[in-house]
């Protein structure tokens, strides 16, 4: 007698609210068939491929009709993504933690579920540059992170360094907003004009006031906790990456 086994294999779906957007995703865990497609790209360095190994990982497990990850904020994406991990590899993350100070290295199991997550409590900021100029700062998407990249590859900057931090100022320039001036309100400000104010126009002090609005304001996982070492070394250590899902 054939049994079509289909019929009492169970579809786990869980749901997320993103703690950015507050919009509830629907989600279904990691088959051991797509964690086995990741094992190529285990020793990965290309910080492109793996981004987008990863939208592809999220955007396969999201049953959410009409999703499109391209308009998550990055902090939404990347506590999205913890919540698929840990509902397809369990809630405990082990990883080993190489002491700076005394080189000893230590095996730690870290409980997923223990690490703190905040809310965004704000629409936009208001950022003042000046007394006739202010703009509106909102939270950079996963869409803005690929534009960046996109438009940062065309300047063809060979050192690795410098392209991360050029790719960095123009994620910036795309969380500014509706541009406040005497003459009205704008969102009409090409690319052009908003990587020259950051590079060219703000001094140290407008500089270091905007690029802290993006530390002050951050919202989603904190994947960094308080760590002693046996040696008696104590920093607060951001949590390795490294095989997160493999």
């Amino acid at each position: 007698m054939s049994i079509n086994i289909n019929n009492y294999i169970n579809s786990f779906e869980f749901d997320f609210t993103l703690p950015g957007s507050n919009e509830i995703i629907m989600f279904k865990p990691l088959t051991t068939g797509q964690l086995k497609k990741l094992l190529p790209y285990e020793n990965e360095k290309n910080p492109e491929i793996i981004e987008s190994l990863l939208d592809n990982l999220i955007s396969n497990c999201v049953v959410s009709e009409g999703f499109d990850i391209n308009t998550l904020y990055l902090q939404d994406r990347f506590a999205l993504l913890v919540e698929i991990r840990k509902k397809s590899k369990g809630e405990t993350y082990e990883f080993i933690y190489d002491c700076p100070e005394c080189n000893n290295k230590k095996n730690i199991t870290l409980d997923l579920n223990e690490l703190s997550v905040k809310k965004k409590d704000y629409d936009t900021k208001t950022f003042i540059f000046n007394d006739k100029l202010s703009f509106e700062l909102d939270g950079i998407t996963r869409g803005d992170q690929i534009m960046a990249a996109k438009m940062v590859n065309k300047l063809k900057i060979k050192n690795e360094n410098l392209k991360q931090a050029e790719i960095a100022t123009y994620m910036f320039a795309m969380s500014m907003k509706t541009f406040h001036t005497p003459e009205g309100d704008t969102k009409d400000v090409p690319m052009e004009a908003k990587i020259n104010l950051i590079d060219n126009i703000m001094n140290d002090e407008q500089y270091n006031r905007f690029t802290n609005h993006f530390t002050e304001n951050d919202f989603g996982v904190d994947f960094k906790f308080d760590f002693g070492c046996d040696c008696g070394k104590t920093e607060k250590f951001v949590i390795p990456m490294n095989n997160f899902f493999i």
